[in-house]
């Protein structure tokens, strides 16, 4: 499990806290969308720049990226592109995301 920890925003020195977030992948070349809920990350209060850690940016490319790779390579559209969402469960362990 990731635990997330307060620094300072790179972008503007503000305070970074850990926070739940959600990002919407989408791929050149692809009509179909990937919305990721509930990616562990540290957010400025200030700018609100976003960093996910390394280990997690890795883990959703390894769930998502197949699933473009898939869409991509089909050769008869039956259906429109899907619209696709992952939605990681709230994390149970107080201290997660701090």
């Amino acid at each position: 499990m990731i635990f997330l920890r307060k620094r300072e925003c790179p972008e503007c020195k503000g305070e970074m806290q850990p926070q739940l977030i959600n990002m919407l992948y989408t791929k050149v070349m692809c009509e179909s969308r990937i919305d990721v809920i509930g990616i562990p990350a540290n957010v400025c209060t200030r700018c609100f720049y976003r960093i996910v850690p390394a280990k997690v940016a890795k883990y959703i490319d390894s769930l998502v990226d197949p699933i473009f790779d898939s869409e991509m390579r089909r050769e008869e559209r039956i259906l429109p592109a899907p619209h696709i969402d992952i939605q990681f469960p709230a994390m149970e362990k107080t201290g997660m995301l701090s």
